[in-house]
């Protein structure tokens, strides 16, 4: 009876503990009610009732479990988003127990702590200290916090599986462990795939990030210039007006020092390109004509000579896009288009040509422009390179991510009479209607 009560007691303080560290890295503002405390003794009972009855790998499964519907119950979240909850704090928990055992077990056996009670309950009581301490430290609790954010807020079923994998993992060492009593091969073989698991997934989800975060500010973008076109045929509208008052005042007026001021006017290039806007309102409205017209303010920016050529059908493949894959297409092209620009602008020549055509059911976006010699080309799609050079090809770096998720996508790149021609192509999309 003492042995479940000494249980209990421990269930109860790792509960108590890991509600406070999940609200602290959720910035939950749940206090402690009634509900809470309901659900925290009945979490410590069942956890106590399990132990006494069978401490095994299942055992420490059902641990997991009980411990997931706690914390959903108590901060009314998704089951998902529980998972992932218990799931940081279990493995912040075995670090810190990970640490203390070996710090231990040099002085007492391990034995001694599992068999003696009062030594098994200051033990953990140590570890939930240690724990609870670690994360009032700034440095530690923002990268739990930022973790936390990465899981939830994309691909939260993906992230859960990962996170109960490695829990799998986790309890499989933690009892072989115990069961063997001592740090032989097959602890380390065991330590290492769970770390190895753990540095695969966190990279993984890192990099899922950083993907995720160009995905947004994409987003982000696009939303702003979805109403760029307007203002470019208004502005350019209200700009022939301006003019059209002023040759009116021009051909009114006497004054010779009057007449050479709006002649001065006139003969200023106030007009963005009028070709480039012809040939870009025969796109439909939306985020690819939209990026296009902003690109386009870029180029003309960094005084690049540009030239546009657009040829498709009123009815044709991109009218049949829906709004996700004009989307996708948008980022895409306005990564490559905007590279196109940089490397154009640190050439001699600094020309860029986009030719959009639709042949044999494909529409094609062909992007050229110059660039420098020594600019490396082989490895654009690596991380950090392009044919910018190095440390600034990120954009074509998740590109190639982009289309490794669409296949409906085909890209193809190569250098032609001193051109680097990128070539993007829609294939027509066989799962649509």
């Amino acid at each position: 009876m003492l042995e479940v009560l000494i249980n209990f007691i421990c269930a109860f303080i790792l509960v108590l503990a890991g509600f406070y560290i999940i609200k602290k890295i959720t910035g939950s503002n749940q206090k402690i009610s009634l509900r809470v405390i309901g659900y925290l003794l009945l979490n410590s009972s069942l956890i106590a009732i399990v132990h006494y009855l069978n401490y095994s790998f299942i055992s420490l499964m059902l641990n997991f479990i009980i411990n997931t519907l706690t914390y959903k119950g108590i901060f009314k979240v998704s089951l998902e988003e529980a998972v992932v909850q218990t799931g940081i704090l279990t493995m912040y928990l075995l670090i810190f127990d990970t640490i203390f055992v070996i710090i231990q077990i040099n002085a007492i056996p391990l034995k001694v702590v599992q068999n003696n009670i009062l030594v098994y309950l200051i033990s953990n009581i140590l570890v939930v200290l240690m724990t609870y301490l670690s994360i009032q430290i700034s440095f530690i609790y923002k990268r739990l916090r930022k973790f936390y954010q990465v899981l939830v807020n994309k691909d939260l079923r993906l992230n859960m599986i990962f996170i109960i994998l490695i829990i799998i993992t986790a309890c499989g060492i933690l009892y072989s462990f115990i069961i063997n009593n001592k740090f032989n091969l097959r602890f380390y073989t065991d330590l290492t795939v769970i770390a190895s698991l753990l540095i695969i997934g966190i990279i993984f989800i890192k990099n899922k990030d950083v993907y995720n975060k160009l995905s947004s500010e994409y987003d982000i973008l696009l939303s702003s210039v979805q109403n760029f076109e307007d203002w470019i045929e208004k502005e350019q509208y209200l700009r022939h007006e301006y003019k059209n008052q002023l040759a009116i005042l021009y051909g009114i007026s006497s004054e010779k020092e009057v007449k050479n001021k709006i002649q001065e006017i006139i003969d200023q290039n106030l007009d963005i390109n009028n070709d480039v806007v012809k040939q870009l309102s025969m796109l439909p409205r939306g985020d690819l004509k939209g990026i296009l017209h902003y690109k386009t303010i870029v180029a003309q920016k960094h005084k690049i000579k540009l030239t546009v050529d657009v040829s498709i059908q009123d009815n044709g493949i991109i009218n049949k896009l829906d709004k996700k894959e004009i989307n996708t297409l948008a980022k895409l092209i306005g990564i490559f288009y905007d590279n196109a620009i940089e490397a154009a602008a640190e050439s001699k020549k600094r020309i860029v040509l986009l030719e959009i055509y639709e042949l044999k059911g494909r529409v094609n976006f062909v992007i050229s422009n110059t660039f420098k010699r020594n600019s490396i080309i082989n490895s654009q799609h690596e991380r950090g390179i392009s044919s910018k050079g190095k440390g600034r090809g990120n954009g074509l770096y998740f590109a190639n991510k982009i289309l490794n998720k669409n296949k409906w996508i085909i890209e193809k790149n190569e250098i032609i009479d001193n051109y680097y021609v990128e070539t993007i192509t829609v294939i027509k999309n066989t799962s649509k209607k």
